[in-house]
């Protein structure tokens, strides 16, 4: 069985309650975790679960709130015993953005290795895989297909569906609406969508105007048409993350995507897990 926990539902702006974006997808054999936003492992510890054991780390995209707990998770990795090299598969850059972190903490690093004597050191060491436009990867009984994604002006960002036991769960990344996701979606057994709330974004504060906010829903896809994704996408059921704002009318949201997708979606919360 396939399992997907939530980890981090929230968005840029920070929430105690929902942490930074991150998603862990299971079985009994492998443990993959797409995007590692502010807080991951605390909320992997918080599911029973550790950086020690994961198989392969998926990036979306290279945004902060999607990756700036990297090099956390990794050192908390090396801390909990982990004794092999990290798997990390993200789009054109990646290298050189892991590369930069490693190198920006190098001094510590190797103070650490030098004085603490542990017996390995796999866990402080990775593997980069670049993706390209659409492919697919196979991490022990988990087959992952990843595909490009529309979040312009973000060069590279993508989507990824996980098969396991003839079940489908796809997972949007950020994303506009786009053809290419709903494409990819099609009959998942579940979808995980971001989805920017329009009604509950409408006011300009002293940094944020009327074009912030134009140009924020513009690059994700807002409540009144997520519903819309999901019918066309032909899924049985739709999860709901990566909420911005972080706090919203959770009832007037079910409403507004039910009316086009036909059926109440799940609104996520961090460490909701769902069997697929």
């Amino acid at each position: 069985m396939m399992k997907l926990t939530l980890l981090g539902t929230g968005c840029p702006s920070i929430d105690y309650k929902r942490c930074g974006a991150s998603n862990l997808v299971s079985t009994k054999k492998t443990k993959i975790l797409i995007d590692c936003g502010s807080g991951v492992t605390q909320r992997l510890n918080q599911s029973k679960n550790s950086s020690a054991d994961i198989d392969a780390l998926l990036l979306t995209h290279l945004h902060t709130d999607h990756v700036i707990d990297l090099y956390q998770l990794i050192i908390s990795s090396w801390h909990s015993d982990r004794d092999s090299i990290w798997k990390i598969y993200g789009p054109k850059g990646t290298k050189k953005f892991v590369d930069k972190i490693f190198s920006a903490w190098k001094i510590e690093r190797q103070l650490r290795i030098s004085y603490e004597k542990r017996k390995s050191t796999n866990a402080l060491k990775y593997k980069v895989y670049e993706l390209k436009k659409n492919g697919s990867i196979k991490i022990n009984d988990i087959k992952i297909k990843y595909f490009e994604v529309d979040h312009k002006p973000v060069p590279y960002a993508y989507g990824f569906s996980f098969y396991n036991n003839k079940k489908k769960l796809t997972i949007s990344g950020d994303t506009r609406p786009c053809e290419s996701l709903m494409q990819n979606a099609q009959n998942s057994d579940v979808l995980l969508h971001e989805v920017f709330i329009e009604y509950e974004m409408n006011k300009t504060s002293k940094l944020r105007t009327k074009k912030t906010l134009h140009n924020v829903k513009e690059y994700h896809t807002p409540s009144n048409l997520v519903g819309k994704v999901a019918k066309l996408s032909n899924c049985k059921e739709l999860v709901l993350t990566h909420f911005v704002p972080t706090r919203f009318n959770a009832s007037k949201l079910k409403k507004i995507v039910k009316k086009d997708f036909g059926k109440d979606p799940i609104i996520g919360e961090d460490l909701l897990t769902i069997s697929i």
